[in-house]
């Protein structure tokens, strides 16, 4: 999908926490004349996955769901919605949109002004920890301001090496592409040496007036405590400019929450699902890392247009996914 620069302005503007799989290459935007705003969506297996709340003002929503809807409709594609938060995954449900909700997960939110090395408790002294030892190694943290090849393509570089490294089954909702769709981006990056040794990405969420902070990467050789630097030094500089509001993005639960529009068997066999994919890809391991910044949470939901959720459904979201059991490397 090529991108254009009203896309990109309108998911800037009212996107949230999946503004990075809205504008992967391998999904969709839908976009109709009579409603301001869009819908990311990836197509797979017949099904149309959705990627968060739609970007647009809240009072041009329904117009825009009843488009799509009919869109999907025409086009013989069921619906599904991926990482929607309460309000809308109610929404949805009690207008009729989608006959079953599924609490799957949390995004996880910080307010920059909370620094999470002055707070007391064991995960507080196990970020200074690890920051006090990545700044022992002689690592700094900066931000990419001015146009320099040597860094972006150590940038780059920092990048493959993490990819290259990840091992095992993987889910992520969209790939890493560090210098793409730059207006409205930022980067910090970690060095030691002269060597670019981790960064973080940061995407405006014009709607909160603050950021999404995601592709935190760092390579395997990088010292104990880059990532946490990175995090910190991020958030420091959010901080200093006023910013009240950054997003970690959705993690998956341990277990599935609240489900509406299903019955008994079924709600047991979504578990029993939901339990068996948590541990083959430990799902909990993103929250693991992130919790220890002492973030607040919202409930995220998965939503399906028909109370049936069959194979067509479980193949298209392991695609929307990009789950696979072995690393891409």
């Amino acid at each position: 999908m090529q991108v254009s620069e009203s896309d990109l302005a309108c998911v800037r503007k009212w996107a949230g926490s999946t503004t990075d799989a809205i504008l992967d290459p391998s999904s969709r935007i839908f976009r109709v004349s009579e409603a301001e705003g869009l819908i990311g969506y990836r197509q797979e297996n017949g099904c149309a996955i959705v990627y968060g709340d739609p970007a647009c003002p809240p009072d041009q929503t329904e117009s825009l769901i009843k488009a799509f809807h009919d869109h999907c409709a025409k086009e013989n594609l069921r619906v599904i919605y991926l990482v929607i938060g309460e309000t809308f995954a109610r929404w949805l449900f009690n207008h009729g949109y989608c006959k079953t909700m599924i609490e799957y997960g949390e995004e996880l939110i910080i307010d920059p002004h909370d620094d999470p090395r002055k707070k007391e408790g064991v995960r507080a002294c196990l970020v200074r920890r690890k920051v006090r030892h990545a700044l022992h190694e002689d690592v700094s943290v900066k931000e990419y301001t001015t146009f320099d090849p040597r860094i972006e393509e150590g940038i780059n570089e920092a990048g493959e090496r993490w990819l290259k490294a990840r091992k095992g089954p993987q889910i992520h909702f969209s790939h890493v592409r560090s210098f793409e769709h730059r207006e409205g981006k930022r980067w910090f990056y970690a060095e030691k040496n002269g060597r670019i040794v981790g960064v973080v990405i940061l995407s405006r969420l014009e709607r909160h007036q603050g950021w999404l902070m995601n592709h935190l990467m760092f390579v395997p050789d990088a010292p104990h405590g880059v990532p946490e630097l990175l995090v910190v030094t991020a958030l420091e500089a959010l901080s200093k400019e006023g910013c009240r509001y950054v997003t970690f993005g959705t993690v998956p639960a341990t277990q599935l929450g609240e489900i509406q529009g299903l019955g008994g068997l079924s709600r047991y066999f979504s578990r029993r699902v939901y339990s068996l994919a948590n541990t083959i890809y430990h799902l909990n391991g993103k929250k693991k890392f992130w919790e220890k910044f002492d973030p607040a949470s919202t409930k995220a939901f998965l939503s399906f247009k028909d109370s049936h959720i069959g194979l067509k459904e479980v193949v298209a979201l392991k695609k929307g996914l990009n789950a696979t059991l072995i690393s891409s490397s």
